[in-house]
């Protein structure tokens, strides 16, 4: 059965392939359309005083990627946990807050469209599967709460991804590897008449994963028709589909986890854990110039969600359950855009409004195998978010150029509750709102040397249900950061950059385990640490020494239970660190070796269990040249975990599930091979 549907998806892969392929390939002249933005995001990383780490195409075309996550690694500080539980989204850690993606640390959106679900698997969860990873022309992330385009979910950062919207181009990509893992990927960007241009993206991927019940099979499909409506006025509809079908090997126990080879084993006790997703979007966009500096954006966006998750926690007998979530969302929004000067200094800003409403539908089984033994929950969640947004840099002086911004957000929804065996009750949302101040401002200290400092403030509310409980209170969380930061780069040989931050969260609720719908007070919490990284290139043409190091320490600050005052933070390595060595050569071969270390963290929050962290090495190889007709072509190798460490990049702990950690295994050493045609 498992194999007829993993042919039935590639076959289905392939034929869309091919249907779309003779439709792109019609290339003429490059359309030259004006860049829409969203919200406001065409102001320059440059020019604010945060930390922004910018991904950009350059870097994408040299990796391989299964999963867009995979790019976030690129990022210092930023640290991901594999669940390796096929379409489950995985977690990643940034800036102290460890519940990033699988659950509410971190703002994650796509092409100003929020994946974050406000009330589904886990409060903030983002799926970031639905993105194809070829894609991708660039990623913003933002480190803490420091951006005011983004406001619920971005205590520890924010995750802007932004797809290819011009050129002209037709790429393929095929890879495969171990354990029978294939991944087709194809996007195409095409002028259709002077002043229409498309842009469209598909991947299909299989695989039967390297533990037992572990096969995954998925596609994505995304297009946007960009109109150069009038030479003032132009116009970008888009869509994009998903769908996902997965088994899952869940959780293991840590003496089975010790031992190798029963690792590549489910639990003795293990059920028939997966789930499939089926997850689409459309969005308008349009964008007016008022003058040669002011510009006008306007947009609008749906998304429709149907997700279904068998798990089972722990490792005693029995316990699986159905999460099923059936999720719609629509936003609208404006935003006022300006790059000019004022009293011949630069100025850039923007100002907008955006609503946002959320409809979610959960239903909770217990399940044997996939098979419904009772109904647990029927509830539905609506929320609905009003927000106005804006910031300002001035460029005054060289060595004072100030950054103002604001977020202000509020809150409204409501709760129904018809779970089996209770009385059916209905509940207001509580009154939450929040206004989050952003100031800094840039220092150029020498032409190679710029000192960056601000005050970033934001917010986190209740947990699941507990929105709507009018007992608790309407106060959301308080989340404020201090950062420090020089960016330096003395000659073409070096560049290098540094950041100090502190992050007070005032009154945090953390989830016990991502997606446990289970949550502990934490009371004020700190987090502060540094992020160095710098890139040396020696004489050499084409050879690059690549490195960083964060060193995070967390601390509770206070809490009604004296016990957990002064412990640590579960989930957050003390310091992690990337080394790596890289050549892009002349004659077409690229080659890269890298080194992650991951040090140990404690996995519950009184700090008697921990996880000694690992090591990772990872190598690729590749060469590329062009054919007599121009078409470019590359075909790499790439060996992951080189050096076959046997780790586990998610590792949880709660005593009502095991007596130990549990972990999900991490890949063995692997093999990929790939080829890019570009024509």
């Amino acid at each position: 059965m498992k194999l007829r549907r993993k042919e039935r998806w590639l076959l289905a892969g392939l034929a869309a392939t091919g249907v779309v392929m003779p439709l792109t390939v019609q290339a003429g002249d490059d359309v030259v359309l004006d860049t829409i933005t969203v919200k406001g995001e065409a102001i320059s990383a440059a020019s604010e005083p945060i930390t922004v780490n910018v991904i950009d195409a350059t870097a994408i075309d040299e990796l391989k990627l299964l999963r867009p996550e995979q790019l976030l690694e690129l990022v210092p500080g930023i640290e991901i946990h594999n669940y390796n539980q096929g379409g489950v989204a995985n977690e990643f850690e940034m800036r102290g807050y460890s519940n990033c993606g699988h659950g509410g640390d971190a703002a994650i959106a796509i092409d100003g469209i929020p994946l974050n679900e406000g009330q589904s698997h886990a409060d903030g969860y983002a799926d970031m599967n639905v993105i194809i990873p070829l894609e991708i022309d660039h990623v913003d992330v933002f480190k803490g709460p420091s951006s005011p385009l983004f406001g619920n979910f971005a205590r520890g950062g924010a995750i802007s991804f932004n797809t290819r919207k011009s050129g002209e181009y037709n790429i393929f990509q095929a890879i495969g590897g171990s354990y029978d893992t294939y991944d087709l990927q194809s996007v195409f960007g095409h002028a259709i008449t002077d002043t229409i241009h498309n842009n469209t993206a598909l991947q299909f991927a299989t695989t039967d994963g390297y533990q037992d019940n572990s096969s995954w099979q998925r596609g994505n499909f995304s297009t946007r028709f960009g109109w150069q409506t009038t030479p003032r006025l132009d116009t970008a509809v888009s869509m994009r589909v998903h769908r996902s079908e997965w088994d899952a090997p869940g959780y293991i126990p840590e003496y089975q986890f010790d031992d190798e080879d029963a690792s590549r084993h489910q639990a003795i006790n293990a059920e028939d854990d997966g789930g499939d997703k089926t997850f689409t979007t459309q969005r308008l966009d349009l964008g007016y110039d008022l003058t040669s500096t002011s510009r006008l954006l306007a947009w609008t966006y749906a998304t429709q969600q149907d997700f279904t998750r068998f798990q089972k926690m722990g490792i005693a007998a029995g316990g699986q359950k159905e999460k099923h979530n059936d999720r719609s969302v629509y936003g609208a929004g404006t935003s006022y855009n300006y790059e000019g000067e004022y009293a011949g200094r630069d100025v850039n800003g923007v100002a907008g409004i955006e609503y946002f409403h959320e409809d979610t539908d959960t239903l909770d089984y217990n399940t044997a195998n996939r098979v419904r033994t009772s109904q647990i929950t029927d509830r539905n969640f609506v929320i609905d978010t009003l927000s106005l947004f804006g910031q300002a840099d001035y460029a005054l002086h060289p060595l004072f150029k100030p950054w103002l911004g604001f977020r202000y957000d509020t809150f409204g929804g409501d709760y129904t509750n018809n779970d089996p065996g209770s009385t059916p009750f209905s509940n207001g949302m509580n009154d939450y709102s929040h206004l989050s101040p952003k100031v800094g401002f840039h220092s150029e200290l020498l032409k190679t040397l710029d000192f960056r400092a601000s005050f970033t403030q934001g917010f986190a509310l209740p947990a699941d249900a507990d929105k709507y409980n009018s007992a608790i209170g309407s106060e959301p969380q308080t989340i404020n950061q201090y950062e420090a930061g020089l960016n330096f780069a003395p000659s073409r040989m070096f560049t290098g950059d540094l950041a100090v931050f502190r992050i007070d969260n005032l009154d945090e609720i953390q989830e016990t385990w991502s997606g446990s719908g289970l949550y502990e007070a934490l009371g004020e919490t700190r987090r502060e640490g540094l992020e160095l990284s710098g890139v040396l290139r020696p004489w050499v043409d084409g050879f690059e020494v690549f490195g960083d190091l964060t060193v995070t320490d967390t601390e509770v600050i206070k809490n009604n239970d004296p016990t957990l005052v002064g412990k640590e933070v579960k989930g957050v390595p003390d310091y992690t660190s990337n080394l790596g060595v890289r050549y892009l050569a002349a004659s077409g071969v690229n080659t890269q070796i890298k080194w992650q270390h991951v040090g140990s963290y404690y996995t519950e929050s009184t700090n008697l269990h921990s996880y000694d962290g690992y090591d990772v090495t990872d190598f690729s190889i590749s060469y590329g040249d062009k054919t007599k007709n121009g078409t470019k072509w590359r075909a790499g190798l790439d060996i992951d975990n080189l050096f076959d460490e046997h780790y586990s990049e998610a590792v949880i702990f709660y005593s009502s599930l095991s007596p130990t950690n549990l972990y999900a295994v991490s890949p063995p050493r692997t093999y990929w091979l790939r080829l890019t045609l570009e024509m």
